[in-house]
């Protein structure tokens, strides 16, 4: 099959390799889109922090990529066989099928997805929804999920509650504000660059806070928000906490040594919490983003779609600040 080889130099050109089988519990899949973020230049120059928490960096040939749409072409051994201590949910996928999904962001994981063919287990991928177009469906799995699992699963996210997004502008940050608002927040406030405002409130956010003209460390209003989700990682602790409610929770999308040593100190000494989230690909969680996207609940912009031929013009558009939503990689087609 055909790959994008990333070298020792981070340089990426296209070579062959052999195409995986997939295992028992997996499913083999030939991609049709991939998508780019910030984490490829990670791997690719084979940053150790973060990039080996992201990806095997000595496997050979390294190939990035996480987000995928595609076609299964075939299943492991027990893919198609229900016991009684399966549940039908990790039989129900056949050859045929159109899913989506993501990699897992792992030091083990040694695959990409800007390959012709990826394996993925069975429960780590999701039927696409009729109507959702399969560009859109590679598009939206890493940020959709990080912002979903950022705000109900360490949140604690739930209908009612006060949310402020930081970096709404970005790819996590537009699904954050989506993704409040269908889980029914009671106010959802963004903070991004004066260049996406106009973007930021066409999501539906209920208020959004330039960041060049008010400077959130002092301006928010005290004890305001249930969850403050800081998509940018830039954010201590100590600058926001005026702006958390009791039991609180800010969240941030960077691991660091506050969050990862002394996280269980936080509500003890201040009554309010701070954690990061690693985000997770499940079966589950993919199904519910799918829902909202067939509903038109959410939606997932797309600034440029480019054949993987032409692989280093879409990363040129990656790096551009002024990118207008995920820049996306036609595989299937496109060599």
């Amino acid at each position: 099959m055909k790959i994008i080889e990333i070298d020792n130099n981070a340089v990426a050109s296209v070579s062959n390799h052999v195409k995986p089988t997939p295992k028992a519990g997996e499913v083999l899949i030939k991609v049709a889109y991939s998508a780019l973020d910030t984490a490829f230049e990670e791997v690719a120059h084979r940053e150790f922090i973060p990039g080996s928490l992201l990806h095997d960096l000595k496997v050979k040939p390294l190939v990035a990529g996480w987000h995928y749409s595609g076609t299964i072409v075939s299943l492991g051994d027990d893919s198609s066989v229900t016991t009684t201590n399966t549940t039908s949910k990790q039989n129900d996928l056949t050859v045929g099928d159109l899913v989506f999904g993501h990699l897992q962001y792992d030091s083990a994981t040694r695959q990409g997805t800007l390959a012709e063919y990826i394996t993925v287990p069975t429960l780590e991928c999701a039927k696409i929804p009729s109507g959702v177009d399969l560009d859109v469906a590679a598009a939206i799995t890493t940020e959709s999920l990080t912002a979903l699992q950022a705000m109900r699963d360490i949140g604690g996210l739930s209908e009612g509650k006060n949310v402020l997004v930081i970096g709404a502008g970005g790819g996590v940050g537009t699904q954050a504000v989506q993704i409040a608002k269908a889980m029914k927040a009671s106010k959802v406030h963004a903070v991004c660059s004066t260049y996406d405002v106009p973007k930021v409130q066409g999501l539906g956010a209920d208020l959004v806070i330039d960041r060049s003209i008010q400077n959130i460390e002092k301006d928010l209003n005290a004890a305001c928000y249930d969850i403050i989700f800081d998509t940018t990682g830039k954010y201590s602790f100590a600058s926001l906490k005026y702006a958390l409610a009791k039991e609180g929770t800010l969240v941030n999308t960077i691991p660091n040594v506050a969050t990862f040593l002394f996280s269980w100190m936080f509500p003890i000494i201040f009554g309010k919490h701070y954690k990061s989230v690693f985000v997770q690909c499940n079966r589950a969680d993919l199904e519910l983003v799918g829902s909202w996207l067939q509903q038109g609940i959410i939606s997932c912009p797309i600034d440029s779609t480019h054949n993987i031929k032409d692989f280093e013009n879409a990363r040129d558009r990656q790096k551009e600040s002024k990118k207008s939503g995920r820049v996306v990689v036609k595989v299937e087609g496109g060599w």
